[in-house]
């Protein structure tokens, strides 16, 4: 666990559990987080898809891709993107958001 511990510190990964801990100091900045997929929903909008998902460690935090994913749930993924204690465009609400990409 130390060992797992120390390789995230080293690349400035981040456990979802981090950063819903103090998630002022993360809002609207660049972050990496790694954790496991859950509850993949994938919609289609306009000009292709957005796919929202769970990233999970002992808490969840919400993902946000305006592509196909490409992991299945229970596969250990990091995705890098822009955090948000909350989000809105129009397509997309929710709380303590990652966005992967925008359409």
């Amino acid at each position: 666990m130390k060992q797992v511990l120390a390789v995230l510190l080293a690349a400035n990964v981040l456990a979802p559990s981090g950063i819903l801990a103090t998630p002022n100091q993360f809002e609207r900045k660049s972050v990496t987080v790694l954790g496991i997929a859950a509850n993949i929903v994938v919609r289609p909008i306009q000009g292709g898809v957005v796919s929202q998902f769970s990233l999970c460690d002992s808490r969840c935090i919400n993902v946000v891709e305006f592509s196909k994913p490409k992991f299945v749930p229970g596969q250990s993924i990091t995705v890098s993107g822009i955090f948000h204690s909350i989000f809105s465009n129009g397509i997309i609400q929710a709380r303590n958001v990652i966005v992967v990409t925008s359409p």
